[in-house]
């Protein structure tokens, strides 16, 4: 005996997933009351609510791929560094502050192109299929938007690869530090430190899942 399922009741993610499966030619009554029951509003309403909802979230779910995607960007990043000394004759380690910061400026300027010009998109996002857009109606950024988003980042980089400058001059000509670049290397690396948590903080607690770059920039990071 042909066993028939009681579609009645079916969620309304399951009814999706019957209407996707099922055999039309072979089972017609069945699929035509499947399309019933799924265009009926007393039975899928609170479901369909649900199943939305749930879709909802998970769109906005990004940490770990927005994670992934700037481990990706940080190795493509290496490589370009690697490649970058062998041109220019400086010696390369990732224990040298100052092509270190160099580096992440240059990756930041990658960051404001390509999400302003590629549809949000970096090499790493695109691989982990995510993409950041306006937080508003979620259409596409530019690159003036994109450049605000990063615009702490790179000013903290610059910053920070001014003072390195300053540092090893100051110890070339003179052997010691004077305070005042002293304590702004403090209030610098204090602010730098401030300036991750509080993203991570920010990312924890809204319900889309914006970092602090994402206020200032105005922006969203969804899946694709």
């Amino acid at each position: 005996m042909d066993y028939k399922p009681n579609f009645s009741e079916f969620t309304y993610d399951e009814l999706l997933d019957a209407e996707k499966h099922i055999d039309k030619d072979a089972y017609p009554e069945r699929y035509a009351e499947v399309i019933e029951l799924l265009n009926d509003p007393n039975h899928t309403s609170q479901g369909k609510n649900e199943f939305f909802e749930e879709i909802e979230v998970s769109k906005y779910s990004t940490f770990w791929p927005r994670f992934w995607a700037a481990f990706i960007d940080g190795i493509l990043f290496a490589i370009i560094l690697y490649v970058e000394s062998l041109i220019f004759g400086f010696d390369y380690t990732q224990q040298d502050n100052f092509f270190q910061t160099f580096n992440a400026i240059q990756l930041g300027v990658y960051a404001v192109l390509m999400h302003g010009l590629c549809g949000g998109q970096t090499f790493g996002k695109m691989a982990l299929g995510v993409k950041v857009l306006n937080h508003l109606d979620e259409s596409e950024i530019g690159v003036k938007q994109a450049l605000r988003r990063e615009s702490v980042n790179l000013v903290l980089n610059t910053l920070s690869l001014i003072l390195i400058v300053v540092v090893a001059s100051s110890i070339e000509t003179t052997g010691t530090l004077s305070t005042f670049v002293t304590l702004s290397a403090a209030v610098l690396g204090v602010v730098a430190i401030t300036w991750v948590i509080s993203e991570f903080v920010t990312m924890l607690f809204n319900e889309k899942r914006r970092a602090l770059h994402d206020f200032i920039g105005r922006t969203v990071v969804i899946r694709t």
